[in-house]
């Protein structure tokens, strides 16, 4: 990733709905990883949106930043925890999470609204049932994508 003013980390994620809880979960292990400086930096923001990004919008946009990292469970027919990085015209032929809206229009919206770079990842979830649990694959994998991560930041 390149040089950025402002990085974003847009998490999303339902955190009872087994591996969709990915994107809380990594957000509160980035959160433990960054310095207290890399903290409190005005250039990094961690955002946990849950099953609403779109709920989101206006924050973002007050943020205006000039990169965001948006990391999804998403259904790509490969083994548990197998990390992706979805083109954004690949976005909408991937099984996305369990959000209403389509993860598309919010990154065309960021896109035309504010100029963001996004780069969205994605990781195959093991179970998505009513379980308050994420599988080993999955922590595994945000483990990964976290060292990754604060390797950028």
């Amino acid at each position: 990733m390149e040089n950025y003013d402002k990085l974003l980390i847009l998490a999303i994620g339902n955190p009872i709905r087994g591996d969709d809880g990915l994107g809380p979960l990594l957000i509160d292990v980035l959160y433990n990883k960054l310095s207290s400086s890399e903290k409190n930096s005005d250039n990094v923001y961690l955002l946990n949106s849950e099953s609403t990004p779109e709920n989101h919008t206006r924050e973002i946009r007050q943020l205006k930043p000039s990169h965001i990292i948006i990391v999804d469970a998403v259904e790509f027919a490969t083994n548990p925890g197998n990390i992706v990085i979805i083109q954004k015209d690949m976005i909408d032929t991937f099984n996305v999470s369990t959000h209403s809206m389509p993860i598309s229009f919010i990154i065309n919206y960021i896109e035309e609204t504010i100029g963001s770079q996004v780069l969205t990842i994605g990781v195959q979830p093991k179970e998505m049932n009513l379980v308050n649990v994420i599988s080993q694959e999955v922590i595994e994998s945000v483990d990964e994508l976290s060292n990754l991560i604060v390797d950028i930041i």
